[in-house]
């Protein structure tokens, strides 16, 4: 028997035929879509000479995309078949019907798809004419599935060697349209390992019996993608122990960082504070080799006597304010203004005036009774929030899915900020009038 640990190399969501959103116009916007993150996947696989590699589901984004999508999944398996890699994949709700079509017309055996059609299949691989792997997969039938994968999974595996499942779930999350998986499920199956597809984010669940990861996108494609991304490399014993490491391939990092600016009395002395706090968590954040571009949303904290200044000023900051680390390029994608007027809330508050009525709703949202206390100003908020994402402004975003729905949290925000500003400003006019 091969006593050797087997090494695969496992990625999912590639979305190839997407770019990444919010790429500055100066920038080509080409070189960093997920077909290139692809290409150097595939080498990443020859490099390390792993037995397999495994793909999650959503290689293709939408079926308009097809034939963008085409040649770059195409080149990789044939480059893999040149160094005798297999590539196992499951198809997701983006391309139940296109990653099938696509495998067909590529031909080669290199290339596998389990459980199309929605039935659980096994894939083995052998080494020494012994089984050293058994993969068991599921892939969509349709763009939505309902029910739980797990209901119908009946497989056993045929000899001693690890077992991994391999399927596109949206774990945890009951009512789902696209494969809602309870985690007890998982853990009764009689697997070694889960490779989980449908959520971007990188994630573990569960380090062992069985092990439970989504890899994430290999490049993320959007803000709400953030932190470092690229596949993982999974070492398996003979026994079925698993480990993980991701490999961090990704050309772009979308990241948000919060900077407390306390004390800055000039909106000119910001720019400094934000690259110096963006640059050391870029740098304590994963290694840079493979980054081209980082794109930071900064939200600006902290009490200031340049509050107002900086509200006036926030679209100079971002739009002038770039810089590099190392040899990596940081633009700001945008810049929030969080921070409190230099201001005695307390000194100011139970008064009759304005300015009294605005304190006292800010120690409010500051001690959390706010929504006791000011119920129905909380709900006018809400109300009108919504109204605002419900205008045509925001169409493109809720056909995306990227708009979620605002609640009492998001409103209370919206107050204070609001709030904060305009007590500083009629603080600010009482100043000049005397």
């Amino acid at each position: 028997m091969d006593r050797r640990n087997l090494t695969l190399l496992c990625t999912g969501d590639l979305h190839l035929g997407r770019h990444p959103t919010r790429i500055p116009s100066e920038l080509d916007g080409q070189q960093f879509s997920p077909t290139a993150v692809w290409r150097e996947t595939v080498e990443e696989a020859i490099r390390r000479r792993v037995d397999a590699v495994l793909v999650t589901g959503d290689v293709v984004d939408r079926e308009n995309r097809y034939f963008e999508a085409y040649g770059a999944f195409e080149e990789g398996v044939l480059r893999l078949e040149t160094e005798d890699i297999p590539l196992v994949a499951v198809a997701g709700n983006h391309d139940f019907d296109v990653l099938p079509r696509l495998i067909r017309e590529i031909d080669s055996e290199n290339v596998t798809l389990l459980g199309d059609g929605g039935r659980w299949e096994q894939w083995t691989l052998t080494g020494d004419d012994e089984p050293r792997l058994h993969v068991h997969g599921w892939s969509f039938p349709r763009a939505h599935v309902v029910t739980s994968p797990l209901e119908e999974y009946d497989l056993s595996a045929e000899s001693a060697a690890p077992v991994l499942g391999v399927v596109h779930a949206d774990l945890g999350s009951a009512g789902s349209q696209y494969g809602p998986v309870h985690p007890d499920e998982l853990l009764e199956k009689p697997v070694d390992g889960w490779l989980l597809g449908h959520i971007h984010k990188p994630t573990v669940h569960n380090e062992r019996d069985p092990f439970v990861f989504y890899p994430g996108s290999p490049q993320p494609l959007d803000p709400g993608e953030r932190g470092v991304h690229g596949p993982w490399e999974l070492q398996i014993t003979p026994g079925g122990a698993l480990t993980a490491a991701q490999v961090p391939l990704a050309t772009v990092r979308y990241g948000r960082f919060e900077v407390d600016v306390s004390g800055a009395g000039d909106p000119k002395a910001v720019p400094s504070l934000v690259r110096a706090a963006v640059e050391e968590r870029v740098r304590s954040g994963g290694e840079l080799e493979a980054l081209e571009l980082v794109l930071a949303r900064v939200r600006l904290t902290g009490r200031t006597t340049a509050h107002s200044a900086l509200h006036r000023h926030r679209a100079t900051i971002e739009d002038d304010h770039g810089f590099t680390v190392g040899t990596v390029p940081v633009r700001l994608d945008s810049i929030e203004v969080a921070t409190r007027p230099a201001i005695d809330l307390e000194q100011r508050a139970g008064g009759d005036g304005p300015d009294a009525y605005l304190a006292d709703l800010l120690l409010a949202i500051e001690n959390g009774t706010v929504t006791d206390d000011y119920g129905p100003l909380v709900q006018e908020a809400l109300r009108s929030v919504r109204t605002a994402q419900d205008s045509g402004a925001y169409r493109e975003l809720r056909r995306q899915g990227r708009l979620d729905s605002s609640d009492e949290t998001d409103a209370v925000s919206v107050l204070e900020s609001q709030a904060r500003l305009l007590l500083d400003t009629l603080i600010e006019q009482k100043e000049a009038s005397t």
